[in-house]
This record gives C-alpha cells, structure tokens and sequence, in this order.
C-alpha cells in the first residue's frame, strides 16, 4: 500500500524539485486540483446524506430509496470517482509542467484500480434484488463518471409485417 501511495504522490517530488517559475498552466492545474476536491466533497455529503436517510426509512419500517439519482449523481453514476480522478490528474498535471511526466505512473494506476472498483460496486448494484431494476434504469440514462445530461434511450422501433 505505501508503493501505491509513494507511486501516486510522484508528481508532488518532481514539483518539489523544479526551479521552474509558476506559470498559467500552474493555474489551470490548481483549478483542476480544486474543483476535483470540491466535487468529491459535494458526493460523498450527498451519498452520505443518501445512506442515512435510507437507514432512517429502515428503522421506520418504511422503504428505502433504491437509487441516489439527485445532485451530482443526477448527472453521473460516480461522481465522487470522477472528482477523486480530477484531483489526481490535476496533480499530475504539474508534473508534466515541469517535464517529469514520467511520475504520472501511479495515476495511471490509480485510474486503472478505480476503473476495476467501479465495475465491481456496479456489479454489486445491479446484483442487489431490491434495487436491481431501479439501478439497470440509472445506468441506461446516467454517465458513469463523467458529469453529463441524462441519456435519453431511443424508442425500439417494431416493423409491422
């Protein structure tokens, strides 16, 4: 685990080790680096709210909203992976400023592994009998990381014989 920490945090060394001046693309990085840390906060305040709000309807007998669909979720299946993701590219990002591209190997791991957490939390989804069909729904209309407008499924067309 230390490797992969080590391995992911390249990019603050080479940084640390350059002379180079700040620049535009230093702020544009920044930007990057907060945003992905502002959209992270805002999902996992959102999906916490979510589960317990749900752990409030179980205790009440009443039941439980099978799909977080509002907020950031409303326009991505994983935005709190997407804004973990832009955090970590965005401080890559300055490893490329300052010509150490090389040290972006652990994001590239670290996206690779997120990529493979995200199959499996899907996986897991979908398997769950209570909000199996809900979730099978959410994937056909929503992104999975990326934040976009809803996909609307285009109507199957029947020929008539």
């Amino acid at each position: 685990m230390q490797c992969f920490l080590v391995g992911i945090c390249l990019p603050i060394y080479a940084v640390h080790n350059s002379s180079i001046e700040w620049g535009i693309l230093d702020f544009f990085v920044s930007f990057v680096c907060i945003l992905g840390i502002a959209i992270g906060y805002v999902s996992d305040t959102q999906l916490y709210n979510f589960v317990e709000k749900n752990r409030i309807l179980k205790q009440l007998g009443a039941p439980p909203i099978p799909v977080l669909d509002n907020g950031l979720w409303y326009y991505s299946r994983h935005p709190n992976y997407f804004g973990e993701q832009l955090w970590w590219w965005g401080l890559a990002g300055y490893s490329w400023i300052v010509g150490q591209s090389w040290v972006t190997i652990g994001t590239i791991i670290n996206s690779a592994i997120m990529a493979q957490v995200t199959v499996l939390v899907e996986e897991r989804m979908v398997a769950n009998a209570s909000r199996s069909e809900a979730y099978a729904k959410y994937q056909q209309t929503t992104s999975v990381w990326i934040p976009l407008p809803k996909h609307v499924p285009k109507p199957k067309l029947v020929k008539s014989s």
